[in-house]
């Protein structure tokens, strides 16, 4: 894997704690490499069409030209690559055995996420569905 290559995340534009989760991810894109797009959205599925049907609500995903999906851990794991202020993470994101813990993290964090600030004062979303996107980076 090269890092730089440009990285399209699918994530939930609808949950506070991704939102503000791929919030510090993108300031730490200094490439510019990572494009995001709101699960919630028809034109996400037209541009990722092979992500219909999928569970959207229960995990991230990432798509990068020539590699197969990644999904939930591995796509966080896949992303680390994009930038150097990430690369620090990568030997700990792939020490041997790390995968079989790491999936299941994801996974309870995302089942947890609304208990991370979705439904309490600190969400930055609006009551009633209302989407908040994520900032554009310019």
């Amino acid at each position: 894997m090269k890092p730089g290559k440009p990285i399209d995340i699918i994530f939930d534009g609808q949950c506070g704690f991704c939102v503000r989760s791929l919030q510090v991810v993108r300031a730490l894109d200094i490439q510019g490499a990572l494009c995001f797009h709101d699960a919630n959205r028809p034109e996400t599925l037209e541009l990722v069409p092979e992500l219909d049907g999928a569970a959207l609500a229960e995990a991230m995903y990432a798509r990068v030209q020539g590699e197969s999906l990644y999904r939930g851990f591995y796509a966080f794991r896949r992303l680390l690559w994009s930038s150097p202020l990430m690369w620090l993470l990568i030997p700990l994101f792939y020490l041997p055995g790390i995968s079989f813990p790491g999936g299941r993290i994801y996974d309870w964090v995302a089942r947890n996420r609304k208990s991370f600030g979705c439904e309490s004062d600190l969400c930055p979303l609006p009551a009633a569905g209302r989407r908040k996107e994520l900032p554009r980076k310019e």
